[in-house]
């Protein structure tokens, strides 16, 4: 089996080398970075947020819209499916940079300020979602095996979109401390769910009713604690080497071989990037004093990468081959996932006595769905029918669209109707 993979390695280098994909990567990146240098300048003169424009524009470069395409021959079209789809690892980097900016906001000093507040808020928050979508499919006529995945799925909330915007606006206040704080939590408590409902899932899927302790709660657990103390081992490396060093170029290259290192680290050991990062950014910023100044050379950073982050989200949108109810299951998805966002938050906020703008907008700050419900989809692919497998990574895909477009200007509006809207951007 060796020798025989050693053989389709050396065949797939010399093609590789032969057909010179490398330049079409590069002809197309090219193509990308520019097309986002465009939709750049267009939503700063529509003064929207930049992220709906890399969704939109994404879709328009979805398959299914560039395969009708009369002015190109299908070898070129088949070469653009073939580079689109190879960019997969830029999702992994940037979900990584992601989850680390959320973790290097949450300060010791804000959990003791609003821990308690804020946890009552997520947990609200996930088990609204979870249990209105749950409910309302499997009583729109769906098995329950579906309407569970699907449910557990819809409790997860994708942070990038959210946090582009408040970074774009340079938001500071209470409730942009809180929808950070939120947002950052928000997908451990997912990945925990879906961790415990996809066994039992299947289990009701092949028609066995036999659920064990380890299966169900042990192994998500063991790989929640085990991702955050890799995140926390290597983050407290981080910032010592972070803080000896003064020169810009070091820190840099120190701040990417972290996130891009804890990432590798934990998809090879079968642990969460998502997660590790969360705690490296955790440790980075509350086991030191000094200021290591992560924002601004994150923001330097990472603008390609989110680009091509959310312009890649949006060509995975599919039009084709959908179940003549698809609408109604995503519809009716989406509809009860909202209701459970806001509500749940609202809820939570007003239990806990929170300011007034928290109670009324924090919700708004938690719709997008992109990189861990989409993970998951990949999950049930893998365990489940194709049909099930295609219905939900369909609804996935579709609420992503939806809700990478919605959410961002939800939280542009919450932050504007709070007043954290430190400055408009230019």
């Amino acid at each position: 089996m060796g020798i025989n993979n050693l053989s389709n390695l050396i065949d797939a280098h010399k093609w590789f080398f032969n057909v010179q994909a490398g330049n079409k990567i590069l002809y197309i990146t090219a193509l990308l970075i520019l097309l986002a240098l465009i939709i750049v300048l267009i939503t700063k003169k529509l003064r929207i947020p930049i992220v709906v424009g890399y969704v939109f524009l994404g879709i328009l470069l979805s398959e299914d819209l560039i395969t009708p395409l009369p002015f190109l021959n299908k070898l070129q079209k088949e070469w653009y499916f073939f580079v689109i789809d190879s960019f997969g690892y830029l999702t992994h980097i940037a979900l990584g940079f992601i989850a680390f900016r959320i973790g290097s906001e949450l300060t010791i000093k804000l959990f003791r300020r609003l821990g308690k507040d804020i946890l009552v808020i997520v947990i609200l928050q996930t088990l609204a979602a979870f249990s209105l979508v749950t409910l309302s499919l499997f009583t729109l006529g769906q098995p329950l095996y579906i309407s569970l995945l699907l449910g557990a799925i819809a409790s997860a909330t994708a942070p990038a979109a959210t946090v582009m915007v408040l970074r774009e606006y340079n938001a500071k206040g209470p409730l942009t401390s809180v929808i950070m704080a939120v947002v950052g939590i928000d997908d451990a408590l997912a990945l925990i769910i879906f961790s415990i409902i996809e066994p039992i899932s299947l289990l009701i899927h092949k028609g066995q009713t036999e659920l064990t302790i380890i299966k169900t709660i042990g192994i998500p657990l063991i790989e929640i604690i085990g991702s955050l103390i890799i995140g926390l081992i290597v983050g407290y490396m981080a910032q010592y080497f972070l803080t000896i060093f003064k020169d810009r170029t070091k820190k840099i290259l120190i701040l990417i071989t972290t996130i891009m290192g804890a990432s590798a680290l934990s998809i090879y050991t079968g642990h969460s990037p998502l997660i590790t990062n969360m705690a490296v950014g955790f440790a980075c910023i509350n086991f030191t004093d000094k200021n290591l100044e992560i924002s601004d050379y994150l923001e330097i950073i990472t603008v390609p990468l989110y680009a091509m982050f959310f312009i890649l989200a949006g060509t995975e949108i599919k039009f084709t081959g959908l179940k003549p109810d698809f609408s109604l299951i995503t519809f009716t998805y989406i509809i009860a996932r909202m209701i459970g966002k806001i509500g749940g938050a609202s809820y939570a906020a007003y239990l806990v006595k929170a300011p007034k703008k928290i109670q009324k907008y924090v919700g708004f700050n938690l719709l997008p769905q992109s990189g861990v419900a989409i993970a998951m989809a990949y999950t049930i692919q893998n365990q489940f029918a194709t049909d099930t497998s295609t219905l939900i990574f369909n609804v996935l895909l579709f609420t992503t669209a939806f809700t990478e477009v919605i959410g961002p200007l939800a939280t542009k509006y919450s932050i504007s109707k709070a007043g954290e809207i430190e400055t408009e951007a230019s």
